[in-house]
């Protein structure tokens, strides 16, 4: 895997744990969350290390975010357009 990859999977993974840290305090407060049944377990994986930009639903902001695909990997949680992303994973 080139630098470029390995740069761009260290920011994603950086800019997933500073969401997520931003967001515990305002999840702790909410006392009603939706179950995760409904929607499938790949939701809730990291971003995948892959150059084109696509989709990745982050749990923690739940948000559907972008990320570099630079690798071709099977990845689920990784959607080619935002709508995908949000009609899969919204309200995880």
């Amino acid at each position: 895997m080139n630098r470029l990859c390995l740069s761009v999977a260290f920011l994603v993974l950086l800019g997933t744990l500073g969401v997520s840290a931003l967001e515990v305090t305002n999840h702790k407060s909410k006392t009603n969350v939706p179950s995760q049944a409904s929607h499938p377990s790949y939701c809730l994986a990291p971003p995948p290390i892959h150059m084109q930009t696509r989709y990745y639903y982050n749990p923690s902001a739940k948000l559907c975010l972008p990320f570099t695909y630079c690798q071709s990997a099977e990845y689920k949680n990784n959607f080619l357009t935002k709508d995908e992303c949000v009609k899969t994973c919204a309200d995880v």
